[in-house]
């Protein structure tokens, strides 16, 4: 128990000190992401800040003319990767205005427009009843925690809501045989997330998994309709 709160006070710190390096780009600003020149608007999630992230885009396990979405967007990376790793049609949604405007900005700029639809929205919202995928890639905030802003709830999620509500309609959008690439944390709750997925009628496997630091595990899980 010890180290478990000893571990959540870092994941706090750590999280906390994104939360400033974010702040302090009030204006748009150029990164190198994975060798890609990608435009970061202010508010919005940096990808290259936390290894979740970048662990989730060098495992999104996307093949040739896969239909993908991407519902919690962000800046728009695992979108735009998955285009460039073949897809032939990705759908990247996002509930907040800025990292909207960063996803279409980065996608016109680098010719992908053709292959990813941007739109607004909360998690299914903005889908049709009849619009299904073969992989849905999702990095959902991990914190059981409660957000203020627009970048914290790239990272909180108050009560769990947001992951309940995904697992709780995200089968109504999967083809058959369709797959879930997904990344967690034990900053979070991995044991509710497991649980959380089993009791929606998914079965799970570990397909990647690294540390950040010494101690927090980072999972790459693929879920499948059991």
């Amino acid at each position: 128990m010890e180290q478990e709160n000893a571990v959540k006070m870092q994941a706090d710190e750590f999280q906390d000190s994104i939360l400033r390096a974010v702040e302090q780009h009030p204006a748009p600003y150029l990164i190198k992401l994975r060798g890609l020149d990608y435009a970061m608007f202010p508010s919005v999630f940096n990808p290259n800040y936390a290894k979740p992230a970048l662990f989730l885009l060098e495992n999104l396990g996307v093949k040739k003319g896969d239909v993908v979405l991407d519902p919690f967007t962000g800046s728009g990376a695992d979108a735009v990767f998955a285009a460039l790793e073949g897809a032939s049609k990705v759908v990247a949604i996002d509930k907040f205005t800025m990292p909207f405007l960063c996803t279409k900005y980065n996608v016109e700029q680098l010719g992908l427009a053709d292959k990813i639809d941007v739109r607004q929205g909360d998690l299914f919202e903005p889908l049709e009843a009849e619009e299904k995928f073969d992989l849905i890639v999702a990095n959902p905030p991990f914190r059981e925690m409660n957000s203020k802003t627009s970048l914290e709830s790239a990272m909180r999620d108050d009560g769990y809501e947001t992951l309940k509500r995904f697992f709780r309609q995200a089968k109504n959008h999967l083809k058959e045989n369709g797959r879930i690439r997904l990344v967690f944390a034990d900053v979070g709750d991995m044991s509710f997330l497991e649980k959380l997925a089993a009791e929606n009628g998914f079965e799970s496997k570990i397909v990647a998994q690294t540390l950040y630091a010494s101690s927090v595990r980072i999972h790459v899980y693929e879920m499948t309709v059991a």
